[in-house]
């Protein structure tokens, strides 16, 4: 009995010593993908789109992925899609203009409706990510920003054209409307935009819904135009090598969080517009229009001004996706 009894504490001993070991296992290590953005941690859009990013990726992975961020100081901005094709880093938040000099595949979006979820049910976020697969990226998001307008130091409502004899700062994508409009297209860098209104060197500017009061242009401009125009998105892309790498639950996870964080940062700008436009109003900014007749082609013009560009540097590839895109009613 005495011999039992030993046998039987040994045992539960060992038994013991198993639930314990096992208790006190440490935790899977996270896998961290290293990300690359073309902004800093304090720039509006990684609030509104790498962070949303990043807490979706930690909570639907139950922590068990996680990114770490890199800015513009560590890879300048216009540089940063050759490191994540090499795989120097996993994953590149960015917008398809910065990496022109490789790729149109992704310039196509801005001329593309703002429907996150008609976008991959239609099957057009699929095609860009088979463009961008041959460039060894893997399509992870196309992220809706906000769309555009100017501001102004003088009023338009009584010109005809509507920029009729108005110079205005703006982007080799928007120049035409502006030319089209009877306007004079000038090219400053942004930190210029202020002095040049300032001593009147231009009357206007182009920015997008949201930004004139941290770049404080509401000092040297009075009037917003009306109405606004176009749209512009970022994308989330992947080192193709590290996607197919993952597990297919990874690869699952990736994809659920991508969506999310597309719908995420639509509601997130749609609140920080509406909060700006308030704000703007109460420090004194009012709004003049563009004629009827101007107001109803401005869209029609900045998109054909996109889709000309990019199918002068990538042909029969964003074609087919402008095709496609008009044929599911996503360029209207």
């Amino acid at each position: 009995m005495r011999g039992r009894s030993r046998m039987n504490l040994v045992r539960a001993a060992v038994v013991s010593f198993f639930l314990v070991s096992l208790f006190w296992l440490p935790a899977a290590e996270a896998k961290t993908f290293k990300l690359l953005s073309s902004w800093p941690e304090n720039m509006i859009f990684v609030e509104g789109c790498y962070k949303p990013f990043s807490a979706n990726l930690k909570e639907l992975s139950k922590a068990q992925l996680e990114t770490k961020f890199f800015g513009p100081d560590v890879i300048p901005t216009m540089e940063q899609f050759q490191p994540l094709q090499s795989g120097a880093f996993d994953l590149l938040y960015t917008i398809p203009a910065y990496h022109l000099g490789a790729t149109a595949a992704g310039t196509g979006i801005d001329a593309i409706k703002p429907d996150p979820t008609q976008v991959r049910r239609t099957g057009v976020f699929d095609f860009i990510d088979r463009l961008y697969q041959k460039q060894g990226a893997k399509l992870i998001a196309i992220v809706p920003i906000t769309d555009l307008h100017f501001l102004s130091r003088v009023p338009i409502d009584n010109n005809q054209p509507s920029f009729k004899g108005v110079k205005v700062r703006t982007t080799p994508t928007i120049a035409p409307l502006v030319e089209k409009l009877g306007g004079a297209a000038v090219n400053l860098p942004s930190g210029e935009v202020y002095t040049a209104l300032q001593k009147g060197v231009i009357d206007a500017a182009t920015i997008i819904t949201f930004g004139a009061v941290d770049y404080k242009w509401y000092e040297v401009t009075k009037y917003m135009v009306r109405p606004t125009f176009g749209y512009i998105s970022t994308l989330i892309l992947m080192n193709l090598k590290k996607f197919e790498q993952l597990t297919p639950e990874e690869k699952s996870i990736l994809v659920k969080v991508g969506e999310k964080t597309e719908l995420d940062a639509r509601e997130f700008f749609k609140e920080k517009k509406a909060a700006e436009d308030k704000q703007l109003k109460e420090l004194g900014m009012k709004e003049t229009f563009m004629q009827p007749a101007d107001a109803a082609q401005a869209d029609r013009i900045y998109m054909e001004t996109i889709w000309e560009m990019s199918e002068k540097k990538s042909g029969e590839e964003i074609k087919k996706l402008h095709e496609l895109a008009k044929s599911k009613g996503l360029t209207q």
